[in-house]
């Protein structure tokens, strides 16, 4: 319904492809570059711009705004709009833009897959995908994790049906691969995350990417993947290692000792990789950090293997041997 909305002063913005984020705090303009980072607009000092155009968004999408109704959300085709009263919002009205164009950004030659990690480690994630294994990302916000989970549905064969559950619809695998089978379900208040797992159970998936977990439905995921659907999620977690306690943490009432639950995340997942972001003199750069395996040992504990750690090169498991263990299904 926005497709064709005039965005007014932010409207430039909008329109440069190299900014992914455009963030009004009330007193300035921020946005989040892909090469030169996250810096704000100076000076800037269209203000009353800003409030007419908030007011022009809600007309438009004839939502109310204002200190009983003080959430506006509201999207395009490309952009994710969210926007907070003054009432709510101390220091004034708070304004979030993110763009969800139906591309993947990773195979742009400036910032795209080639710089994450060696050739490799991303060959070995599409022989995984290949292979159907269970997959986790984690990453800080703005780390690049639903765009690296974009690149890694590209090995997804057309034939295998892929359900992507979203709350806001930035993954668009329907979109990018309009003839491969899929279904993009949008979580919504009287549509959840939990009710969105257990209904896609019944529409045939192969696949279930989840956008982010957050929470109790972490349990329907594992539920899900016990019946042979394959899943690719992401994770706020601090590295890879860290990704199965921190699923345990997300189950309620589940304590953090259980060693039977733990076994049970390491066996339902293959797989842990975690992004980084870094900001230097030559931009923003974002990277691979570590690639983790995940088993269970003969004891039933849970167990790690490190494939790959960007800070670990003489460490890491040459590319030949540790691919002809995997096929063989061996750990090391």
């Amino acid at each position: 319904m926005l497709n064709e909305f005039d965005f007014g002063v932010l409207q430039n913005l909008i329109n440069d492809n190299q900014i992914t984020d455009i963030n009004y705090n009330g007193k300035q303009v921020w946005v989040d570059h892909l090469t030169k980072g996250r810096y704000p607009i100076e000076p800037f000092i269209a203000h009353e711009a800003i409030q007419a155009l908030v007011f022009k968004i809600a007309n438009f999408v004839n939502c109310p705004f204002n200190t009983t109704s003080p959430v506006l959300e509201a999207e395009t085709s490309e952009l994710r709009i969210s926007i907070l009263h003054q009432s709510i919002a101390r220091g004034g009205l708070s304004l979030s833009i993110r763009k969800t164009p139906s591309i993947c950004r990773l195979h742009d030659e400036l910032t795209g897959i080639k710089h994450y990690a060696p050739i490799w480690v991303i060959e070995f994630l599409q022989e995984a995908i290949q292979d159907r294994k269970n997959i986790m990302i984690s990453g800080l916000p703005g780390s690049g994790k639903t765009e690296f989970v974009k690149y890694l549905m590209e090995s997804i064969p057309a034939h295998q049906r892929v359900i992507t559950i979203e709350d806001s619809l930035e993954l668009r695998y329907g979109d990018i691969h309009p003839k491969k089978d899929h279904v993009m379900l949008k979580v919504q208040d009287h549509f959840s995350y939990e009710k969105a797992i257990k209904t896609s159970l019944r529409q045939r998936p192969d696949w279930i990417c989840v956008s982010e977990i957050r929470g109790v439905e972490i349990i329907y995921l594992l539920q899900s993947i016990s019946t042979g659907t394959s899943l690719i999620s992401t994770v706020h977690a601090e590295s890879a290692y860290s990704i199965p306690y921190r699923m345990m943490i997300m189950m309620p009432g589940t304590d953090l000792s259980n060693q039977s639950i733990n076994s049970m995340i390491h066996d339902s997942l293959d797989i842990g990789v975690h992004l980084e972001i870094s900001t230097n003199q030559k931009g923003v750069q974002r990277k691979i950090r570590e690639v983790v395996y995940y088993d269970v040992g003969n004891m039933y504990e849970g167990v790690k293997q490190t494939i790959y750690h960007k800070n670990e090169k003489s460490k890491t498991i040459k590319y030949k041997q540790f691919m002809e263990s995997y096929r063989s299904n061996k750990v090391y």
